[in-house]
C-alpha cells in the first residue's frame, strides 16, 4: 500500500482515533472536577490515578464511535500506536518524579507530555489539526503556568479540555473533508 491508501484506511477504519480524543476530553473534565472538589494537596493523587483509565475509556469510546481503535494491518496505525506508547512510557518516569517532588507542576507536565505524539498523528492522518492543537495547548498551558500562577490549576485543565473539545468537534469535519479531497466517501 502507498501512503495515501494507508491514510485512507486510517481515516475510514480508525476515524482518526476519535475515541482516544474523546477519552482525553473526559480525562481533563475529570481533572477539572477534581480540582474544584478535592483539596489541592490531594488532587495530584487523583489526577495520577485517573491517567490509568484513559486507555480503557478510549477503547470504549472507539467502539461506541464504530472506530477500530488499533486499525490492525495498517503500518501507519502501528507507527501512531508505537509512538503514543513510547511517549507514555518515556514520560511516565518524569510524571512520577514531578508527582513526588514537584506536584504543583503535574498538570503542566501532563498537558505537555501527553500531546507530543500529536505531530506524528498530523503526518500519519494527513491533517495539521493535531499538531496545531498540540502547539496551542502547550503555548497556552505554559503561558498560564508562567503568567497566572494563582490560577494555573484551573486554567491548564480548561485549556487542555478546550483543545480536546475542539478536536472532537473538528475531527469528523476535517476527516470527511480530507476523505472527499482524496476521492473517497466518508
Amino acid at each position: 500500500m502507498n501512503l495515501v491508501n494507508l491514510q485512507i484506511d486510517l481515516a475510514q477504519r480508525g476515524k482518526w482515533n476519535i475515541g482516544y480524543f474523546l477519552s482525553g476530553l473526559v480525562f481533563w473534565i475529570y481533572v477539572l472536577t477534581i480540582f474544584l472538589n478535592v483539596p489541592i494537596d490531594k488532587a495530584p493523587t487523583y489526577w495520577l490515578v485517573g491517567t490509568f483509565f484513559i486507555f480503557p475509556i478510549a477503547i470504549l469510546f472507539s467502539k461506541l464511535c464504530n472506530a477500530d481503535p488499533f486499525t490492525k494491518g495498517n503500518r501507519l496505525a502501528d507507527l501512531v500506536g508505537y509512538t503514543h506508547m513510547s511517549v507514555i512510557t518515556m514520560s511516565f518516569p518524569i510524571i512520577l518524579v514531578v508527582y513526588f517532588k514537584y506536584p504543583e507542576a503535574l498538570l503542566l507536565t501532563m498537558a505537555v507530555a501527553y500531546c507530543i505524539d500529536f505531530y506524528v498523528m498530523s503526518w500519519a492522518f494527513g491533517s495539521r489539526i493535531f499538531g496545531l492543537s498540540a502547539a496551542i495547548r502547550v503555548f497556552l498551558s505554559s503561558a498560564a503556568w508562567l503568567f497566572f500562577p494563582e490560577y494555573r490549576d484551573l486554567l491548564i485543565p480548561v485549556i487542555v479540555l478546550l483543545t480536546y473539545a475542539s478536536l472532537v468537534i473538528f475531527i469528523p469535519i476535517k476527516r470527511n473533508s480530507w476523505l472527499r479531497s482524496v476521492g473517497t466517501n466518508a
